[in-house]
């Protein structure tokens, strides 16, 4: 945390910007609940994302996957409780995120596979963040996303999946 506090401090006196690469975030669907549910404080968030792949970069399925989810959670609807999260390597590929309120589903969605073009809009968002336009992506909401994981590790020990970290 440190070091992305001392990025974040050089990129500012060098006037550079800095994204992180969350580009789920632009799901039409996950924009879309950012506008219909940022004012609703009942909601609670879930998702699960699963690769089949084995973990070939040394990093938990928690911080390499849940963080992706954890961001969604962050930049639509940071005002409602985390139900679930759960994330593993080897294991059936699901991407998959949920809204609950009052022990009800409202919203699911599916994005395994999904053909929305979500690079190039996150792409098209930091290039005019280049001409002064504000970018959320960066490194203080990624700092938010940590933290919002670091919470989840110490309060988890509840759920855990079979073959997978806790969620």
């Amino acid at each position: 945390m440190e070091e992305t506090l001392a990025l974040r401090q050089l990129a500012e006196r060098k006037a550079r910007n800095i994204g992180v690469h969350f580009e789920y975030c632009f799901l039409s669907q996950v924009e879309n609940w950012r506008q219909r549910y940022e004012n609703e404080a009942d909601l609670q968030f879930g998702g699960i994302f699963t690769v089949s792949a084995s973990d070939h970069t040394g990093t938990s399925a928690m911080q390499n996957l849940g963080s992706h989810l954890l961001a969604m959670h962050a930049f639509a609807l940071p005002q409602s409780g985390i139900d679930e999260i759960r994330c593993a390597y080897e294991t059936r590929d699901q991407r998959l995120i949920w809204l609950d309120s009052r022990e009800k589903r409202i919203e699911t969605v599916d994005f395994f596979n999904s053909k929305e073009p979500i690079i190039q809009r996150f792409l098209a968002q930091f290039e005019s963040s280049m001409d002064g336009a504000a970018f959320r992506l960066d490194l203080k909401f990624a700092l938010r996303v940590n933290e919002e994981l670091e919470g989840l590790r110490n309060n988890v020990a509840s759920k855990v999946t079979p073959g997978g970290e806790n969620s």
